[in-house]
């Protein structure tokens, strides 16, 4: 099977001493999608191979290498939605699954599922909770220590040492919040979004982030009419400004404006800068990953936003050897937490007959700023 996968590292601070190995986890995780749609994958099966891939790296946080809590553990939050059945499973606060966005992914997939006694399956599970539904799944457990990076307990001690000097309630800056997530369109047309997230350093046990909150850290939609585009996001930043502000669902659906770059722009401004929601913060961090895709004219837009200083993204085809990297940045003089940019890259998905093939070709690039 044939599509069109992208991948982002995170909105937030990116390095310019660690682009390479950014880049380089990118390209990682785009090959990992796109190898599973070579072979028979599925969109949803692609964002979870793609995440898995940004999962084990201990230069994200998510997964291995998350943020710590106040108590020094990790627990990660993930979710996936598959767009065509519009079905939705995550998991928050979980410190022993190795990959929790496979956790997520079996609860996405059990929603299908009739239980005995009207029962209900779950589409979310927390805690102890959803460490005990991942064993009986047969998913990889393991020891708590494990799941810690030496980066991350570095970044630990960082944080405790700075909070002997003020507070860190409403201080961003030393916490990474390059939470990972993963957009897919299929060679069948079928969009799916995955999430995950250590969330922020010296968090408090037991929170859960936007990766694990429906339609806030993931959205995605298949339409069921050629004439209309299918949209897919995931967003990253701090999970409690996404939450308030639904950004997942409210950036993807900007992109069904005619123009999805003002689209995106004034989602941004609009629903996230200026959102009544956010009355009480000062600076409001956060980024978005959406693609648009229109079946009928085999074409589509990938975009991205954020108000952080940068966002990380990879993108790729099944069509091409090699993914792109682009390390988004805000306009020097921009604001962080104020100010937003955008950009974007349009893909074409040419068919072949008498067999259904895409071939995906991108195009220069689209920018603006709000």
């Amino acid at each position: 099977m044939n599509g069109f996968i992208a991948v982002h590292c995170g909105a937030g601070y990116h390095s310019d001493s660690l682009r390479k190995e950014y880049q380089r986890t990118c390209y990682a995780a785009c090959r990992k999608a796109a190898e599973s749609l070579s072979q028979g994958g599925n969109a949803v099966d692609a964002v979870e191979k793609a995440i898995i891939e940004l999962e084990n790296s201990p230069l994200t946080n998510a997964g291995y290498g998350s943020n710590l809590s106040w108590d020094g553990l990790v627990e990660c939050d993930a979710s996936i939605m598959n767009g065509q059945t519009l079905h939705f499973g995550a998991c928050g606060a979980v410190s022993n699954v190795w990959n929790p966005i496979t956790l997520a992914k079996q609860l996405c997939i059990k929603q299908c599922e009739n239980l005995s006694l009207g029962r209900v399956p779950p589409c979310i599970l927390t805690g102890p909770g959803a460490k005990i539904w991942a064993e009986r799944m047969g998913l990889q457990i393991v020891e708590e220590q494990k799941m810690i990076s030496s980066r991350a307990f570095r970044n630990f001690k960082h944080c405790k040492r700075k909070l002997k000097r003020y507070s860190v309630q409403n201080d961003l800056k030393f916490s990474p919040l390059d939470t990972v997530g993963a957009i897919c369109v299929d060679s069948n047309g079928v969009v799916a979004s995955g999430a995950s997230s250590g969330g922020v350093s010296l968090k408090h046990e037991g929170r859960v982030g936007q990766a694990a909150s429906f339609g806030s850290g993931v959205w995605a939609v298949m339409s069921r009419d050629e004439s209309k585009p299918s949209i897919a996001s995931c967003t990253s930043g701090c999970g409690e400004h996404l939450i308030r502000t639904q950004l997942a669902k409210n950036s993807a659906e900007s992109l069904l404006e005619s123009s999805p770059v003002l689209g995106l722009d004034k989602c941004l401004k609009d629903k996230f800068l200026n959102s009544p929601f956010l009355w009480d913060i000062p600076e409001r961090l956060g980024g978005t990953l959406a693609l648009k895709y229109n079946s009928l004219a085999a074409e589509g837009e990938l975009l991205w936003g954020h108000t952080t200083k940068t966002m990380c993204i990879g993108y790729m085809s099944t069509e091409v050897a090699k993914p792109k990297c682009v390390i988004s940045y805000l306009p020097p003089k921009a604001e962080c937490g104020h100010k937003a940019v955008v950009s974007g890259v349009p893909f074409k998905l040419t068919t072949q007959c008498p067999v259904l093939q895409w071939e995906i070709k991108t195009e220069p690039t689209i920018n603006g700023s709000l």
